[in-house]
């Protein structure tokens, strides 16, 4: 309500601006309000809802922003300003139906109000078909199945996980005088903070996959047809499972996880603003809207320095082992065993999420991927690829087809 007020009053030139400060300082409150009274004895949380929400409000403002004002932000937002036309303020009725749409309110991806009008209207399937000589409309059928049972299947791998590798063993880290300080190695902590982040990541995977099948089922997500004419339901799609798990870099693991996260931090975040500190409003926004605990923090100030010491690592190692296939195949295994080590030692502080095990869990292994990721980031280089790369720090767009494009920004990022 707050929001739509602001809509109204706010001079639309600014009105994305403010409207992300006013959301992410209630938002801030909430997440303040669980951290401090909450405990084993009162443990509702509508912060999770309010997230979904904030991102709802802050992409529909910046869209009027933008389209209502008709600035390009930048040479790559000209793609998302274009896609996601939003050309009046809402109707009361348009706006609360949107925010408060129950497909993925309790737990994403979020849908963009673009996106949200089309479905409602139809206006998606009708703009689709018309080149096409399909004249049904598209069953979801076979993507709900799979979706729900990729997500059941998830919930049977937590259950069957969650009790052999609890995350309790990793907060005792910090008791000096527990077993895991005194006798575990670092070697088989890392596979136990491995093995354990995995169960909170099947958490994820089957709320969200679960999410993605009713979006489905009710009608939503439909992205078009593949060239074979099988309908696609991947346009709300918020993850990525083998694209995470097997991930060969630290960018293509981040852009395959939370996936419209990405595009909604992309609208509000990235493309404000100069080039130099994307990364870092990124991650900083993204920590800020996750809530204030500290191992938050201490993951997202990892994973920045990661993905800037990746990109230039891949830049300057890769081309070494491109000119012969048992090399590239050594080079890919070896970049897929790092990348796995890093995402399990950056994500242990944002499970955890508490200060003091965290840092013992860094402590165990001396901060050394953090000390690595810095000398990686002062390495030169003159590589024009690497040079080219820097205005690019999340995954690029595509400028192909509309129809691309709308994948694109809602979750089919592509990855060079």
């Amino acid at each position: 309500m707050i929001s739509y007020v602001l809509l109204k009053v706010i001079p639309i030139h600014l009105v994305g601006n403010v409207i992300l400060a006013a959301s992410m300082v209630y938002l801030s409150c909430l997440h303040l309000h669980r951290q401090i009274y909450h405990n084993a004895d009162y443990s509702l949380d509508i912060t999770g809802p309010l997230m979904v929400i904030t991102q709802r409000v802050t992409s529909l403002a910046y869209s009027l922003q933008d389209n209502m004002t008709k600035k390009e932000i930048n040479a790559n937002s000209v793609n998302l300003v274009s896609d996601s036309k939003v050309e009046k303020i809402p109707s009361p009725l348009e706006y609360f139906a949107y925010t408060l749409a129950f497909q993925t309110l309790m737990c994403g991806p979020v849908v963009f109000y673009s996106d949200y009008i089309s479905f409602i209207e139809g206006d998606r399937f009708q703009t689709v078909s018309k080149d096409k000589s399909f004249v049904s409309e598209p069953s979801p059928r076979r993507a709900v199945i799979y979706k729900v049972a990729g997500s059941l299947s998830a919930a049977v791998l937590y259950l069957t996980l969650a009790q052999k590798y609890p995350l309790t063993v990793l907060e005792e880290l910090s008791d000096p005088s527990s077993e895991v300080s005194r006798s575990w190695s670092a070697v088989y902590l890392l596979w136990y903070a491995y093995l354990s982040t995995l169960v909170v990541r099947c958490k994820y995977y089957h709320a969200w996959l679960l999410s993605e099948a009713i979006c489905n089922n009710s009608g939503m997500g439909f992205n078009g047809y593949d060239n074979d004419g099988t309908p696609k339901w991947d346009k709300m799609s918020n993850i990525d499972v083998f694209g995470f798990e097997f991930a060969q870099n630290f960018r293509t693991a981040v852009a395959s996880w939370n996936k419209n996260t990405n595009a909604w931090l992309r609208c509000v975040a990235y493309e404000r603003g100069g080039a130099a500190w994307r990364t870092a409003r990124v991650y900083a926004l993204s920590a800020v809207w996750h809530g204030f605990h500290p191992g938050y923090y201490l993951t997202f100030f990892a994973g920045g320095i990661f993905t800037v010491a990746a990109k230039k690592m891949r830049a300057v190692v890769r081309p070494m082992f491109l000119d012969s296939r048992p090399k590239k195949l050594f080079y890919d295994s070896l970049t897929f065993i790092t990348t796995r080590i890093a995402m399990t030692y950056a994500t242990v502080p944002f499970v955890v999420l508490h200060l003091a095990p965290s840092l013992a869990f860094y402590g165990k292994f001396y901060y050394s991927l953090h000390f690595i990721a810095l000398g990686a980031m002062l390495i030169p280089s003159n590589n024009k690829r690497y040079q080219s790369s820097q205005t690019t720090e999340l995954p690029p767009k595509s400028t192909k087809t509309k129809n691309e494009v709308n994948g694109e920004v809602n979750g089919k990022l592509k990855i060079t």
